[in-house]
């Protein structure tokens, strides 16, 4: 199905069967998006774009939608995407771009209406998505539909030059002095079978991370789709280095943090990913602990790479204290965003 808006063209296209040429559009379409929100980052290449592709995640919906000039030039696109779990059946996660040059023509309207279409034919009743300050289109198109900014949250970043490496190293020797009766566990790639289902279930301490406004419930993984999920990081070359700290006592995994690179895409750059521990082992510092080793272990063995990113609810406060301490600063404000698909659908009735 297509629709035309002033000589442009909507149309949906199946994500998991491109040709390798639309991958290749894709991937210089995003490119120069990119360029907007994140300049000073080097270019994704098109290996990791195909790699990403290729290999999506069974368990994540993705209804893809393009919008193309008159020339058939690839100058927007719009997606709804959720995942095939018990978890949050009413949520569709909903992203919009739109090249600069064609903004304010009603084309991300357009990509809205279809988003908002499959949300019903899937009987999903909220959509969320997101914005960043460097791009104020986004803001202000959110707005204007009369979504609600639910989070506030930033990409903050680390310099690694600037660490205090003598407090790293006091968090390093104080761990096992302020965690006693705690060992660490560290894994590269990967998770091995014999803890696989423990570190799965630890990272659902991450649904006691601050939610703001959103209406969105706690989150569920299992096994198979974390499985999943490492078969597209392989794929695209991503590293991860993972620490956990197990309670001696009872051999169960009590926190964990854990570090991204990918050499391909981004040379100079590590993604701090999840940091977490049940609430019944926090007041030991065992986040300052993990957190510090894996810091130590860039600052030896990826002396290439210049910061760390890390995204953060400026509400989560626990976790801000640490970062902080770190010498994480602002570096990108974040906004999420959510609407109801009824009142997405009264924005639609009343531009139509």
């Amino acid at each position: 199905m297509q629709t035309s808006l002033d000589n442009v063209v909507i149309e949906e296209v199946d994500i998991r069967n491109l040709s390798d040429a639309e991958i290749a559009e894709t991937n210089a379409f995003e490119n120069v998006f990119a360029v907007e929100s994140h300049p000073e980052d080097p270019p994704t290449p098109l290996e990791v774009t195909v790699a990403t592709i290729r290999n999506l995640p069974e368990f994540v919906v993705i209804r893809q939608f393009t919008a193309r000039s008159s020339a058939r030039e690839l100058i927007a696109a719009g997606n709804g995407v959720w995942l095939t779990t018990e978890d949050n059946p009413h949520l569709v996660q909903a992203g919009i771009a739109v090249l600069p040059a064609f903004r304010r023509r009603g084309i991300g309207t357009a990509l809205l209406a279809r988003i908002v279409e499959v949300a019903e034919q899937e009987g999903r009743t909220t959509l969320i998505g997101g914005s960043n300050e460097r791009v104020p289109a986004g803001e202000a198109f959110a707005r204007a539909v009369g979504a609600e900014a639910a989070l506030a949250e930033h990409t903050n970043r680390l310099l690694l030059a600037e660490v205090d490496q003598d407090l790293v190293q006091s968090w390093i020797e104080d761990g096992p002095k302020r965690a006693p009766g705690y060992s660490l566990v560290s894994i590269d790639g990967p998770y091995p079978d014999e803890l696989v289902e423990q570190i799965v279930d630890l990272h659902h301490v991450m649904n006691t991370a601050p939610r703001g406004d959103l209406d969105m419930n706690d989150w569920h993984m299992t096994v198979e789709q974390v499985r999943d999920g490492e078969k597209e990081m392989l794929a695209r070359g991503t590293e991860r280095w993972y620490v956990a700290a197990r309670d001696d006592a009872t051999g169960r995994l009590a926190g964990f943090t854990e570090l991204f690179y990918n050499p391909k895409s981004a040379p100079e750059t590590i993604g701090q990913g999840g940091t977490g521990v049940r609430p019944e082992h926090r007041g030991h510092a065992l986040g300052k602990w993990l957190k510090a080793l894996n810091i130590d272990r860039v600052l030896r063995e990826r002396p290439q790479v210049v910061d760390i990113r890390t995204g953060n609810a400026d509400s989560n406060d626990a976790m801000l204290g640490i970062n902080k301490a770190l010498g994480f600063k602002p570096y990108i404000a974040n906004t999420a965003w959510q609407i109801s698909v009824d009142q997405a659908k009264e924005y639609l009735d009343g531009r139509s």
